[in-house]
């Protein structure tokens, strides 16, 4: 949140919520006047149409069970007003960590009915590239590039 607070976003302005206690914690003495709060993404503390913004960074793949992805995906929509954004970072691709699912875009646009969607296809798969960073920053520039080995989804989901 901090890189939002650089691009001119007042604090009062940002809210983030998350499941564990010792994150926000470690958020807090980051981030002293954000509102952070301990929450299930299934039972969001918002009222309806409150934000014009939801973020989700790597919160997707990180859930196995579908019935709690289609909560937290329809809390986010809940939470944003009609026109706003849900700004989507998560992988499609992660076949070393089995306690993770990547999710195609077949998926997400289930999961998100009635809205548009923008795909963008980024970040160099992060194995490849914490082996070639040490080598030469601008190969994995160029790799990163020609998106065939980007394991990332960024997506902006509008609410229609």
């Amino acid at each position: 949140m901090q890189e939002y607070l650089i691009y001119g976003a007042s604090p009062g302005q940002l809210h983030g919520c998350d499941l564990l206690c010792e994150r926000l914690h470690a958020a807090r003495s980051l981030l002293p006047n954000v509102v952070l709060t301990v929450a299930d993404g299934q039972y969001l503390p918002y009222a309806a149409g409150l934000f014009d913004v939801a973020l989700q960074y790597t919160v997707f793949t990180s859930i196995l069970d579908d019935g709690i992805k289609a909560n937290v995906a329809r809390e986010m929509l809940r939470v944003i007003r009609r026109g706003g954004i849900i700004l989507w970072y998560d992988f499609w691709l992660n076949p070393i960590n089995q306690q993770t699912k990547g999710i195609r875009k077949a998926e997400i646009r289930r999961l998100f009915p009635g809205c548009s969607f923008k795909f963008h296809r980024i970040t160099l798969a992060p194995p490849l590239a914490r082996r070639l960073v040490p080598l030469s920053w601008i190969l994995c520039l160029m790799l990163e590039k020609l998106r065939i080995l980007n394991t990332h989804y960024l997506v902006a989901i509008r609410k229609m």
